[in-house]
Parts: C-alpha cells; structure tokens; sequence
C-alpha cells in the first residue's frame, strides 16, 4: 500500500500488534501493519516465554491461544536457592486451574500468529521503517520508507497503534508523557542449546548476585546472571558464564549442570516505564511502547496482550456496527490500573531477587540485612497460605 490509507494503522509486529490486527481482521475493519523487520528475524530473536492463565484466557475466544494450548508447556512450580538450601513453592496450587503459567517462546507464537493473519488475508508490510507520525482533526499521517531502498510512502489512517517496542517512535513522535526509572542492576541474559535441566523456573540468590534458569524450548534454556553494570559482552566468555552459573546455582550433593553452546548472550539494564495516558487523539499505545517491566515476574507480553484485547474492543465498536467511541475513549483509564498492579508485582519481585549491587569481599551489613529479609519473604510463602496464595495468583495470572 504506497501512499493509501486503512482505518487503523499498526507499527509493530509483536504480540500487541498481531493480537490487535486478529482482531480486527475478524470484525472486518481495514487495517495494515508497518513492521521493521522481515518475519524471518522476528522468528529468531529469543524472548519471552511464560503466559498468563487470563491472558490465555482473553485470546481464546479470538482462535489465538490453540498453538499456545496444544504444543505449550506448563509450569507451577519453581525454587528459591539460598544459602545452600532449595525452597520449592507450588504457585500453581492456588491457581484457577491449579497448573500455573503456560510455557511458549514469544518469538515462536509471534512467528506463528504472523503466518496465521497473512494465510486470512491480513495485510503486514514486513521490512518498514516509520519516521513520523502526525495527526490532524480528521486523521493521522505515518510516513515511512521500505528498509530495501529507501522509497518513501505515506498511509493515513483514522487511528494509528504505537506496538513499535521500548523505543517507540510513536510514542516519541505523538509527545507521550513518560515515567522512566532505572534499577541498578544489570542482567546478563544467556540462551544455551540444551535442554531444560529441570522443570521448574528456578531463582538463585547468592551473595554474589542473582542467577536465573528458565524453560525456553525442549531443546534451549534461558538463564540470567546479575552482573556489574560495567561490564561487556568480552568480560563473559563461554568458560566464564558456566562457572558463575555453577557457582551461584549449586546445590550440595548434586552434580554440576550440563554445559552446552551459548547461541545467545546479551545485557539487559533494568529499566521501567510507563507512558500516561495511552491514547492522545487518534493515536494508541500498546504492550511496551506503553510501558516496559523489568523480566521479574514474567509480566511483559502479558501485560501487550490484555493491552491489545481491550484496544480492539473499544476499536471494534467505534468502526463496526455499534459506530460508538465510549469504550475507545476509555483505553487508557481501563488498562492503567491493572500497569500499575504489574508494575507493582514486578519491583517486589526484584526486591526478592537483588540484596543490591555486588561487592567485592562479601555482602555488606547493607546487603546482609536486605538478604534476612528476603528469607523472611521466602518463609512467608512456603508457611503462610495467604500469602502463598497470594503469590500464586499473582504470579500465575489468575
């Protein structure tokens, strides 16, 4: 589509993007996606990976949790290791269905709903840059240029949808307000080319920093390694990144873990983010051009997909039969509530997880008392039901 135009304009192909344009493909409203890359490298780029019980909940009626339900994963159990010791907690228990989190890879699921709307007809225009946003009384104008050479275009649309990720343009181009924070702690984030060495989600809170594993695939874990903030991609070799992980990992009597290739290995500063309100005139926001949560809690694509639900409803009955905007002009004050609850969760989680920054030489007095409360938190949730409850809930996404 050079130089057209289609009610909603969607800039980004990620989970709140391709749930949003199902959606609307299915009420018959016109839409296209502008995404950067080609489907390919969407496919390839390892991400998230555990899914809530409601956000399953809210895509099935949509035919777009079938993949995630037929060949995903479950998950309900994961273990705190401290101090020598492994706290196993049952968080599915209390869960509505008593299984907890379903297990598939984001960049699979995105892959998947990609190939499924294009198959329906749905129109992605893969391999697009948007430069500039700007809306006028009646619509708004996305320019954009093909990443092939260069050729400029320009689309109007009686809506546009920032789903462009952390970084969006959108947003920045429409003036969105922004509340940003940033933790001190950095993350290394690790995919090795073996299989899960255990079922469950494991949290490793050793003195010199936390360590993460996660099921990824049958065939790729993802692990996470609390590093300096200083630190480069040259200070991890391959030799480095297993003995840490042994290290804070260990647990006495049992074998070290299996070792295998790292085909991915990245930083992740610990970052925060909410965009307020999510809607200024015609132009939306959604998943994490709206508001970015650190990996602590496993609340990010969540979070894009109930985003992408409730935009599409409200979209739906101002441009389908109903021809009413009452629901579309509560966008912002139905979903930033449950952000904050996310938002929430997600900070106790690092707190759970971080006693601060690593030293040199041990903990400090600091982080030795921040580390005892922490085991207090950790002994509330194996002996207290109501806040092991709580927690499974929560965490679960009942």
């Amino acid at each position: 589509m050079v130089n057209g135009a289609a009610l909603v304009c969607i800039v980004g192909a990620g989970p709140a993007g391709l749930v949003l344009a199902h959606i609307l493909h299915r009420s018959n409203i016109s839409f296209v996606i502008l995404e950067r890359e080609q489907l390919g490298e969407l496919r390839s780029r390892t991400k998230a990976g555990l899914i809530e019980q409601r956000a399953v909940a809210a895509l099935r009626p949509f035919g777009l949790a079938d993949t995630i339900i037929e060949r995903g994963g479950r998950n309900g159990t994961c273990e705190f290791r401290i101090d020598g010791e492994v706290i196993v907690c049952n968080y599915g228990a209390p869960s509505d269905d008593g299984q907890g989190h379903y297990i598939y890879p984001q960049q699979e699921l995105v892959g998947d709903w990609a190939d499924a709307l294009v198959a329906k007809g749905g129109q992605i225009r893969f391999g697009v840059r948007v430069v500039d946003v700007a809306q006028n009384d009646t619509d708004v104008e996305v320019r954009a240029v093909t990443a092939a050479n260069g050729e400029p275009f320009t689309i109007r649309a009686e809506a546009v949808v920032g789903c462009d990720g952390a970084g969006s343009l959108v947003a920045r181009a429409a003036g969105f307000k922004t509340f940003d924070i940033a933790h001190p702690f950095r993350w290394l984030a690790i995919i090795a080319a073996i299989a899960p060495p255990s079922p469950r989600t494991v949290y490793a809170l050793h003195p010199k920093g936390f360590a993460g594993q996660f099921r990824r695939s049958a065939t790729s874990t993802r692990y996470y390694l609390e590093v300096p903030v200083t630190d480069t991609v040259a200070d991890w070799p391959d030799e480095r990144v297993w003995a840490e992980l042994e290290e804070r990992m260990a647990i006495p009597g049992q074998p070290p873990l299996v070792r295998g290739d790292l085909i991915e290995r990245d930083f992740l500063d610990l970052r925060v983010r909410v965009r307020e309100p999510m809607q200024l005139g015609r132009i939306f926001l959604a998943g994490d051009a709206a508001h970015m949560v650190t990996p602590a809690g496993a609340k990010g694509m969540n979070m894009a997909i109930q985003d992408a639900v409730e935009l599409a409803a409200g979209l739906c009955e101002r441009y389908g039969d109903a021809a009413s905007g009452d629901r579309l002009k509560g966008y912002t004050a139905s979903r930033l509530p449950d952000i904050w609850r996310y938002q929430e969760f997600s900070n106790w989680v690092l707190g759970l997880l971080h006693t601060g920054p690593a030293e040199q030489g041990g903990m400090t007095e600091k982080q030795d008392f921040a580390h005892r409360l922490r085991r207090a938190r950790l002994d509330r949730m194996i002996n207290d039901p109501d806040y092991a409850r709580w927690f499974g809930r929560t965490y679960s996404g009942s």
